[in-house]
């Protein structure tokens, strides 16, 4: 059994909702609500510990509440920042390993899911090579078979996560595989993502969703 990190607290103001882009609607369900219903739904996964903002812990319970059984799932309080959203839920982790993903990530899939979880190592996580060219902003080339994008969920030993986020000189890591990178120098071991597995974040992202969402439904997905 795994426990996941469900990370439900950012303020999302790159969307230009003005409101956290969470609780946006995507196929009459808030974002945040599509990723749970899967997790739930994974043998697998012990508790989902959603890590939400402090002022709406009490009201967003209430909303999932309205869409599904809440028997897995545990409401904390997130940080100001992603990586102390993670060191707050990492303190109610109870398993072994321990999965991180993210609410705006609502096309993960319980294939990856258990990819991921079945995959030997301490530090797993999936990822999906560049369709363009990449270069530095010094305009020196880089190898599309040799850099990439990470997804999620990411699993991870709960001792060496919690190793991580105790190295205090890194406050604002862009996500825990960065934070485990660049402080135990750890390298990841990668699985092939999925396409679909975007992270929105900004309005056309927010298109996008609804296209990929109403693609699935007449996949029947």
């Amino acid at each position: 059994m795994i426990d996941v990190i469900y990370l439900a607290a950012g303020q999302g103001k790159r969307a230009g909702l003005g409101y956290p882009k969470q609780y946006a609607r995507l196929g009459g369900k808030p974002i945040m609500v599509h990723g749970l219903e899967l997790l739930q739904a994974v043998d697998e996964v012990s508790s989902i510990i959603i890590a939400d903002p402090p002022a709406q812990v009490e009201e967003t319970a209430k909303i999932i509440a309205s869409y599904i059984n809440g028997r897995k799932l545990i409401m904390t309080s997130g940080g100001p920042n992603r990586q102390q959203s993670v060191a707050n839920a990492l303190r109610l982790v109870t398993t072994e390993y321990v999965l991180v993903t993210e609410a705006v990530r609502p096309f993960i899939t319980v294939e990856l899911i258990r990819t991921v979880i079945n995959t030997d190592g301490d530090f797993v996580t999936p990822w999906i090579r560049p369709l363009s060219t990449v270069v530095t902003r010094q305009g020196k080339y880089l190898s599309r078979d040799e850099v990439g994008q990470v997804q999620m969920p990411q699993k991870y030993n709960t001792e060496l996560l919690k190793t991580a986020h105790d190295c205090t000189y890194l406050n604002s890591a862009t996500d825990d595989a960065a934070l485990v990178i660049q402080t135990l120098e750890i390298e990841p071991v990668l699985v092939s993502g999925i396409e679909e597995n975007i992270k929105i974040t900004t309005p056309l992202d927010l298109v996008i969703a609804e296209a990929i969402y109403q693609n699935r439904l007449l996949r029947g997905e």
